[in-house]
Parts: C-alpha cells; sequence; structure tokens
C-alpha cells in the first residue's frame, strides 16, 4: 500500500504518535526473560510543501492480534491464539535430537489448520519418524483450538487447545528406558504399536511495548494403552524484530521442560529442559523459516534437540477480522528530517493503486495432471528372511518373525499415475485419479520330500503391478501476486494387485529339524483405500505447472498403510 501526504506550509501536521496504553502484565514464575522498553516516537512539523510516501504491508491479522500470533505457531515448540477466519496455515517441521547414548532420532510433521469464525481453529497434522535405519508415519493427529475472546481482551489473551492422536506405527525409540527384566513379551511377538493418546494445552500469548512478542505453552499428554504414559509441561519462547519493516526478520529464546512417566516409573519421572536461541525469518508476506537450536540442560535431557519449520500462511484476506492493534506493523520511509513537529493539522491523502496482478490460475478449469511416485511402507522388511528361523518360530507359536507390510510386499516400490480434475472455483475441485506400483516382495516355498530328512524349499519373488482407482475433493489457494498454489486433498477407492503372502504350516515338536512344514501361497486381494495429503504447485506458464505433494494411504490396518511422495505437471484448460 502507498499512499502520499501533501502538506502545505500554512499547516502543521502530526506523524504520528506511540502510547503505551496496554497494560504491563508480569510474567509468569517460571518465565526468566527480559525485556526492553521501546522508544517512544517523536513528532514532526513540516515548514515546506513536500510530499511523505507511506509504505505499509497487508498482512492477515486474528481479531486485532499482531500478526506474529496469527500464525499458528508461534515458534517451533509454541503455539499461540487462532488464525484469522477462513484462512489456512500449511507447515512442514523436522526434530532431530541428539542423546548421550544411542543413534539419534528425526521426526518430520506434517501440519494443515484452518481458522473458522467465532475463534475457533480445526487442524489435522502427521508425524513420520526415522530411527536407527528404520522409518515410517507414527501418529495422525486431529486437533481444535479456541480463543476465550478478541485479542488484549483478557490479560495473557488465553486459548484452549486439544488434541487427539491415532497411533498407526510401531514403536522404534522408548522415551523412558524399560524397568529391569520387563518387555520380554512384547520383543518376542515384535515391536509394540504405538498407543493413542490425547493431550490438552492452554496456550498464553501477549506483545509487550508494542515491541516484545512473548507466548507461553502448558500441557498434559496421556496415553490410552500400552505403558500408559503420562507427560506434562511448558514451554515458552519470548521474539523481537530486528529488521521492523515488514519485520522480515526475529531473534529470541526458546524453551521446553517436560515430565514424563510411564506406568512402571510413576515416582521416577524423566525430567528434560532444553533451551536455545531462536529465529524467524520470512522470505514473502505468507511464509516463514524458523530455526531453533536448543541444548539440554539435565541429565535426562538430549545434548541437542534441533527444530526446523517451514510454513506457509494464505487466505484470510476478506476475512472478518481487526486490523492490527500494534503501530508497529505499519512504517514510514522517505520522510524528511524536517518534517517533525508537535502540532495537528489536516493532511489530504492520495491513494496509489498497485497495478493489476496476471492471473495463473482460472476460477473455472480443467487440471489433467501426470506424475511418478515413490510409495514407502509403514513397516520394516527383512528381504530372504532365515527359513529355518521362520519354521522354528513357526512352530513355536509365533507365524511370523518380525513386522513384514502385508499389502505392498517390501520397504518401498516406485511408479506413476495421473488424476483428472475440474475446479468448480478457483478454491475447490472434484477429479479421479489412479495410479501403478511396481512392487516386488521375495517368498519361500516349503513342501515335503520323503528322501530328504528335513525339508524342501525354493526362493521365489512376487513381481506385481499394483493399482488403485480413486475419487478426489482438492482444496488449494493461490496465492495472490504469485505462481504458488498450496493444496491439499483427499480420496477414497480401491487397490488392487496387492496382499500376497505365504502362510507355514507345521506339525511335530518346536524344533525347525525335526518338524513338518509346508506353505500355503495366497494371491492377490482388492481393499477399500483412503488416501489424503498436501502438496504445492508452481506455475510455469497460465497453463502449465509442476506440482509435488506427499500423502498417507490407508488400507487395513498399519501393517498396510504406506505413504506416497508424487512430482509431476499439471496441464490446466
Amino acid at each position: 500500500m502507498i499512499c502520499d501526504f501533501t502538506v502545505n506550509s500554512h499547516m502543521i501536521t502530526k506523524l504520528f504518535s506511540h502510547r503505551f496504553a496496554r497494560r504491563l502484565i508480569p510474567f509468569i514464575a517460571c518465565a526468566c526473560l527480559v525485556f526492553p522498553a521501546l522508544n517512544q516516537g517523536a513528532l514532526a512539523q513540516a515548514t515546506t510543501e513536500q510530499t511523505i510516501v507511506v509504505t505499509g504491508e497487508e498482512v492477515p491479522s486474528a481479531y486485532g492480534a499482531p500478526p506474529g500470533f496469527s500464525r499458528s505457531r508461534f515458534s517451533n515448540a509454541v503455539n499461540a491464539y487462532v488464525l484469522p477466519p477462513w484462512s489456512f496455515f500449511f507447515g512442514e517441521l523436522f526434530e532431530g535430537q541428539g542423546f548421550r547414548h544411542g543413534p539419534p532420532d528425526y521426526l518430520f510433521t506434517q501440519e494443515i489448520e484452518m481458522g473458522l469464525p467465532y475463534r475457533f481453529n480445526v487442524a489435522a497434522e502427521t508425524e513420520l519418524e526415522r530411527f536407527n535405519g528404520g522409518g515410517g508415519v507414527q501418529t495422525v493427529s486431529l486437533e481444535a483450538r479456541w480463543a476465550l475472546a478478541d485479542w488484549n481482551k483478557i490479560p495473557l489473551n488465553p486459548t484452549i487447545f486439544a488434541e487427539y492422536k491415532f497411533g498407526v506405527g510401531t514403536i522404534r525409540h522408548e522415551e523412558v528406558p524399560p524397568p529391569p527384566g520387563g518387555g520380554g513379551e512384547e520383543e518376542e511377538s515384535g515391536p509394540p504399536k504405538v498407543p493413542d493418546a490425547y493431550e490438552v494445552r492452554l496456550l498464553l500469548a501477549q506483545d509487550f511495548f508494542e515491541r516484545v512478542e512473548w507466548a507461553m505453552n502448558w500441557f498434559f499428554e496421556k496415553e490410552n494403552t500400552g505403558d500408559r504414559g503420562r507427560e506434562w509441561g511448558f514451554s515458552q519462547a519470548a521474539m523481537i524484530p530486528v529488521l521492523l519493516p515488514a519485520e522480515r526478520l526475529k531473534v529470541g529464546v526458546e524453551m521446553q521442560y517436560r515430565n514424563l512417566t510411564v506406568k512402571d516409573t510413576r515416582g521416577d519421572p524423566l525430567n528434560s529442559f532444553v533451551i536455545g536461541p531462536t529465529v524467524a525469518w520470512k522470505p514473502t508476506a505468507q511464509t516463514r523459516l524458523d530455526i531453533s537450536p536448543l541444548f539440554g540442560c539435565t541429565h535426562d535431557s538430549p545434548v541437542a534437540d534441533v527444530f526446523v519449520a517451514f510454513s506457509w500462511l494464505f487466505g484470510g484476506e476478506r476475512a472478518e477480522a481487526e486490523a492490527p492493534v500494534s503501530t508497529r506493523f505499519r512504517y514510514l520511509s522517505m520522510v524528511p528530517a524536517d518534517y517533525y513537529s508537535g502540532k495537528e493539522s489536516a493532511k489530504e491523502i492520495k491513494q496509489v493503486a498497485p497495478p493489476p496482478c496476471p492471473e495463473w490460475y482460472g476460477d473455472r478449469e480443467w487440471n489433467v495432471n501426470l506424475w511418478g511416485t515413490y510409495a514407502f511402507t509403514n513397516t520394516e522388511f527383512a528381504p530372504n528372511p532365515s527359513l529355518v528361523d521362520i519354521v522354528q518360530s513357526t512352530s513355536e507359536g509365533n507365524p511370523v518373525v518380525g513386522t513384514y507390510d502385508h499389502y505392498i510386499g517390501g520397504d518401498h516400490a516406485w511408479g506413476g499415475g495421473g488424476d483428472i480434475k475440474y475446479f468448480f472455483c478457483r478454491y475447490l475441485g472434484l477429479g479421479i485419479e489412479g495410479f501403478a506400483l511396481d512392487a516386488s516382495k521375495p517368498g519361500f516355498g516349503i513342501f515335503e520330500d520323503p528322501t530328504i530328512p528335513i525339508f524342501v524349499h525354493r526362493r521365489i519373488n512376487h513381481d506385481h503391478i499394483i493399482g488403485s482407482v480413486l475419487g478426489t475433493l482438492t482444496l488449494r489457494y493461490p496465492i495472490p501476486c504469485t505462481r504458488l498454489a498450496p493444496y491439499a486433498w483427499a480420496g477414497v477407492g480401491a487397490i488392487f494387485g496387492g496382499g500376497e503372502r505365504d502362510v507355514v504350516h507345521t506339525q511335530g515338536p518346536p524344533d525347525a529339524f525335526a518338524v513338518d512344514a509346508e506353505t500355503d501361497h495366497f494371491g492377490a486381494e482388492t481393499k477399500v483405500l483412503g488416501q489424503f495429503g498436501a502438496g504445492l504447485e508452481f506455475r510455469i506458464a497460465r497453463h502449465f505447472g509442476w506440482t509435488n505433494d506427499l500423502s498417507f494411504g490407508v488400507i487395513d490396518g498399519p501393517k498396510n498403510n504406506f505413504g506416497m511422495f508424487r512430482s509431476g505437471l499439471n496441464f490446466a484448460f
């Protein structure tokens, strides 16, 4: 926005003034942060006629909150307040934990959140883990939050947060070491499943002196099954803008405390406290990159806990949200030094309209998308397992050794596909999608032979094509004046061609060298498939774009689910 202010030499204009109208609210006892004060702006006087250009950034604001509190995530480990109505927040978060003993743990979180009227938000989140050579989707979460009042109507702007986590993977890294002599039964049947859990939080946030932004979360989480872990604690962060115009760069400090116990360690909790600097950089008004290297301060803490997050905030330009309360979100440029005055006068305001932006996405259009894909399963896979171990495990009552994917058959597969969508408006489209995967699964065959004292076996390889057809619903938001359009989609349909498996039958004592064994082979089967994901499109030209997205497919239980990365070309008509 650019405005021209023309002031005559016989008129006196007051440019702006700041007031300390907001109450200074003391920090909660555990916060140890010192906040600087903000210098008062000076008053100005114009002695000659001249032109002043005022430049400001238009950003979504939630119910009068500054833009820094209108992004769902205030920092990497802290949430604050709510989104503006009908705006969307999409984030990719990486967390890497380095421990004093053992390999590091890597977590990848993908989240999308939507602002609703009356200070409500809803969100969905997927978490993937990579630990000690294995990896896969761990949890899928549904979230909701509600702010008790508009910004600054209640001190600290309290917001209620609730989340339910669905465990869909296997536990790869135990946060609390098992008690001596415990966990034997779980190891015999393979890694235990991630339990469902619920979490509640109290979100607090405030800006001080129109300069310092602060947010704090108190949280409590409890697992419903398994070792029934309980976790409570707090996280907080304070940030100050370094590049004040458009607030492109902020620096601050961030910390997190966690108290964690399981059913066998209620009297001996794990206490973890990490603290370190945090930096937030905004390449554009809608995107932000956050980096927080936090360092452990207790024996139970990781040596380092590093967060990196990239997020988009889009939509909400026409939302019913107030303008930001803080005046620091509008700044001046090209102001003559002799303009300052202490008196008021009338002023003439001239609005300068910006040039129109090119339209890269149509209100109604057909999209034909062709893409290649890489699918990865939710469980580890050991190719060519030992047949002797399988026979002995089966004779002892454990028909499967380890955890294996039951539908695709291996730990990954390559393929391709395409989809056709029609967008009724630029934000909503319906379509149909199909893909094919080249899957391969090592197997075995065991059969009796009277001339051989133990058993005869042969290696076989199940090479098969897995296909799927789905109906889809796509939500997208073309970011104004850019070629980018983040999107989220979900679909339901059928998947076929997978599910081949070998079942071992044994007769005799639990001894691989004395038992009679043979296998039955079961062919492919058709299943119902549900799939959802999110991605980003870049329009190279008006009718030609490049798409990339990540999705999660649900077939029938965690041993069949899979993730899928797609990259392809989109043709718009």
